[in-house]
């Protein structure tokens, strides 16, 4: 019976180190998600992103991984469901992402200028006799995906607050892509579109006539930065750990000018929730619900 007993006791216990073992080396293997939202091709944009993800795997300790859906939305539910650890988002879509709960704000980033923010512009061509947001009535105007914050909120709301109507007075496509709402422009496919201030800088080399053949019909007032969004499914100390490796970085003077080129951050502060209620005021001038977005 003795015999029988210590055979099930070290039974057991290698079980239980079996179990320890491969509960180490889970954790071990652990990767993080970085979710982004698509700005143009999306292949090209995680491989751009890398060296980032790089710098980030050796602060943390544990591999980051760029992973970003075909729209806004898809990046969001991943923060929800916890698919996505963290992300590189809009204001908008942080704030879809934290209305129910299963996310929050840990950072904003700083723009070109310092400031933490960016602006929305409307941009039509040169030759097209549009002067105000008043002669884009009966126009085609594009805009990049409902969730954008410059390439559809605050450029519909500067609409919306001259007296036309988004489904009445001009006619309205999404393009998926800031890069390709601009094609479409130049392409004279459409009249307008709603992007961010810094487009024909960043897209200069691909568009080499944007700026001579376009200008800005209006801008909006001061966004608040690309924001980094935690799922609440990443444990506290790790986000922790995030958000500082993520200051260290701002010191790190490759990867700040990689991620100047790319999404035009110079450096991260702490979050200023009230100049997110501004975004989501903004939001409802143009009967945006944010719990019946999808």
């Amino acid at each position: 019976m003795k015999k029988l007993l210590l055979l099930i006791s070290s039974f057991i216990l290698i079980i239980a180190l079996t179990g320890c073992s491969y509960d180490n080396k889970k954790a071990e293997t652990k990767v993080l998600k970085m979710g982004l939202v698509p700005t143009s091709n999306s292949e090209k944009l995680i491989e751009d992103v890398q060296p980032i993800a790089n710098k980030l795997s050796e602060k943390l300790g544990v591999k980051v991984e760029a992973f970003t859906a075909s729209n806004y939305i898809g990046v969001i539910e991943g923060l929800n469901s916890g698919s996505v650890d963290f992300g590189l988002i809009p204001p908008f879509s942080s704030l879809l992402a934290t209305s129910q709960g299963n996310a929050k704000n840990i950072l904003t980033a700083k723009g070109r200028d310092g400031q933490p923010g960016y602006k929305a512009v409307i941009l039509v061509r040169k030759n097209a006799n549009i002067n105000s947001i008043e002669d884009l009535k009966n126009k085609k105007v594009a805009f990049v995906d409902p969730s954008s914050t410059s390439g559809y909120i605050y450029p519909g709301a500067m609409i919306v607050n001259k007296g036309l109507s988004l489904e009445k007075d001009i006619v309205t496509q999404f393009t998926g892509g800031h890069d390709k709402s601009l094609q479409l422009l130049l392409n004279g496919d459409v009249d307008a579109i709603g992007s961010y201030e810094n487009l024909l800088n960043k897209y200069a080399k691909d568009f080499p006539t944007a700026k001579d053949e376009l200008k800005v019909l209006a801008t909006s007032d001061l966004i608040p930065g690309i924001t980094i969004t935690v799922s609440n499914s990443l444990d506290a100390d790790m986000q922790k750990k995030l958000k500082n490796a993520l200051l260290e970085l701002q010191n790190d003077k490759e990867t700040m000018e990689l991620m100047t080129k790319l999404y035009s951050i110079t450096g991260f502060e702490e979050v200023n929730q009230d100049v997110y209620k501004k975004v989501e005021e903004t939001a409802k001038s143009m009967n945006v619900e944010l719990d019946k977005v999808k």
